[in-house]
């Protein structure tokens, strides 16, 4: 995935630019287009694990076709356990920089806040590979456990990445 930093540093309009040239608003705006392609990151983390579930959710379809019910009930706890961790992946802190924040977030936080959203990148696209071949497994009409367990440790993985983006921003504030 291209580095969304640089797109949104080339995507500024007159108004961002003449921005730079003031003293009191060039630290702002360099914070701001940090934390706006953070979030167009994290909505687009968002859509993949929306994808992947989606993907899930043909394995159930198959299993059920074949008339494979045991199982179901751990693949609905996963999918929705996935959910979850998608949810939060979007609505999580971006670290807010204004101009009279309370705590201040600066440009190397907001960069670091990115960095482990690629971090979470690299895992859902493991969680995309471990979903696809799970669903090839079911298609046959069998549920592979040890699948489900890799599966299952990638959405813990996601999950212990995101928690740990409060104590980036604010170390433990």
């Amino acid at each position: 995935m291209a580095d969304l930093r640089d797109q949104v540093v080339e995507d500024r309009g007159i108004i961002k630019k003449i921005q730079l040239l003031f003293p009191g608003y060039h630290g702002y705006r360099i914070n701001e287009d940090l934390r706006d392609a953070d979030v167009i990151l994290k909505d687009e983390l968002y859509k993949k694990m929306l994808d992947v579930i989606a993907k899930l959710k043909t394995g159930e379809s198959s299993l059920v076709s074949a008339g494979q019910f045991k199982g179901l009930e751990a693949i609905g706890a996963l999918r929705s356990r996935m959910q979850t961790a998608a949810e939060d992946v979007k609505h999580h802190s971006a670290g807010y920089s204004g101009i009279s924040a309370p705590i201040k977030v600066d440009a190397k936080k907001i960069s670091a806040l990115y960095d482990l959203d690629m971090k979470i990148f690299d895992q859902i696209q493991s969680l995309q590979r471990g979903v696809s071949d799970f669903v090839s497994k079911c298609a046959s009409g069998s549920i592979d456990q040890s699948k489900l367990q890799e599966i299952d440790a990638v959405i813990s993985s996601i999950t212990d990445l995101n928690n740990s983006r409060e104590n980036l921003l604010y170390g433990g504030v």
